[in-house]
């Protein structure tokens, strides 16, 4: 009698009594991509509002990125509380701030006070996503963690899609409209309460317990430059493309948030079978491949081609970053002490979103050189800086391995 078939992935993980928390924690993962990308296709909208402001126009780029500073910031500071007290009050804490300051554009009338809300909401963005994401690690074991974190991706990418088309169907409407979307994360909690682990702390050291592990510092930055460089030059997209679409006579929030919406949901389509594809090669050589994938989208995008093109770079955007961020976090995830976990996740977490914020000011410095053109080829150089950058790390990574 031949033996049973074991169970597919995906029938084991439909079995998994972890994954109505799993589902939960996916969901929370899908705000943080709401805190900036629900707004911008109305960033044209909100420049011509604020034009009578002095230098109002200008700032109004910050009002996109600025939860990344906060976030920067109140990221590790998150981390390492999560790995001192219980992570779940720190979700929940988050989230809370996240509806009042998210939706401030609904009522809220100077780009000074908007902005001041939004550094609130990157707060909560940082508290939300190290504690989400320590919890999930908690949950999964190393061999498991790398499809789990592709999971959270592919939620943040197909979350991001819908917020961004809806966001560009009520930014036509008005450019206060998208701002109502940040309400929604209200109808999370009562499932957080329900379903979600308290998450312990690491348990207090003794005299004599074990020594606690270092934190692998030197590690830990480099594997965070992928997200760091991925999220740069990412965000240049959402900044310039609803402006270069209006430069060619294409004025029209909607399109430039569906163009916006199909590079997102490249990026969880691929990060979804992550899980799959993670083996093919070592992690600096995989995202070596995907940073070399955008420096040819970006400059091609440069040129300012037709739109199919513009929508088919969209998608080859997408995929880069859909294996960046997690072939990121599985690698730095997999060196990492479990009482160590939340601080790593705080790291993670502050690397992408300082990315975020300072994309605005990198945009704003290279305006003068050619507006979009000079953004979207900058974008392609340091993206091709990045790929030799871990080409060269595997290299000395492998020679290491081999002399020990």
């Amino acid at each position: 009698m031949s033996a049973p078939e074991s169970p597919s992935p995906s029938m084991a993980l439909v079995r998994d009594p972890r994954l109505p928390v799993l589902v939960v924690l996916l969901f929370c993962a899908t705000l943080t991509v709401m805190a900036g990308a629900t707004i911008a296709p109305t960033l044209p909208g909100l420049a011509a509002h604020f034009a009578g402001e002095p230098g109002g126009d200008r700032f109004v780029p910050l009002i996109l990125t600025m939860p990344g500073l906060a976030i920067a910031i109140a990221a590790p500071l998150a981390g390492l509380i999560a790995d001192r007290t219980f992570k779940r009050r720190i979700l929940l804490a988050g989230i809370a701030v996240y509806i009042v300051a998210g939706s401030s554009g609904l009522y809220l009338d100077t780009v000074g006070a908007i902005i001041a809300a939004r550094l609130m909401l990157g707060v909560a963005v940082g508290a939300i996503m190290t504690a989400a994401t320590a919890l999930i690690a908690e949950l999964y074991t190393d061999a498991e963690r790398g499809r789990i974190l592709g999971f959270q991706a592919a939620a943040m990418s197909f979350g991001g899609m819908v917020f961004i088309l809806s966001g560009g169907l009520l930014a036509d409407l008005h450019w206060r409209a998208p701002f109502a979307i940040y309400l929604a994360p209200i109808v999370l909690v009562p499932f957080i309460l329900a379903r979600v682990p308290i998450g312990e702390p690491a348990p207090a050291r003794t005299a004599q317990s074990a020594p606690t592990a270092a934190f692998p510092w030197g590690f830990a930055l480099l594997v965070c430059m992928a997200p760091f460089a991925n999220f740069l030059i990412y965000f240049t997209i959402p900044l310039k493309l609803p402006f270069m679409l209006s430069d060619m006579g294409l004025d029209s929030a909607a399109l430039a948030g569906s163009a916006i919406a199909v590079m997102t949901f490249a990026s969880g389509a691929v990060a979804l079978v992550f899980g799959r594809i993670r083996a093919m090669a070592p992690p600096p050589l995989m995202a070596s491949l995907a940073f070399l994938l955008c420096a040819a989208a970006f400059a091609l995008l440069s040129l300012r081609p037709p739109v199919p093109v513009i929508f088919g770079l969209m998608v080859v955007v997408g995929l880069a970053s859909g294996v960046i961020l997690p072939n990121a976090s599985t690698w730095l995830f997999t060196r990492m002490a479990p009482e160590r976990r939340g601080q790593a996740s705080g790291m993670m977490t502050m690397a992408v979103f300082l990315a975020q914020f300072l994309s605005a000011p990198m945009v704003l410095l290279v305006d003068p050189l050619g507006d979009a053109t000079a953004a979207y080829m900058t974008a392609a150089t340091l993206a091709l800086a990045t790929a030799l950058f871990y080409v060269i790390a595997h290299h000395r990574l492998a020679g290491v391995h081999h002399e020990r």
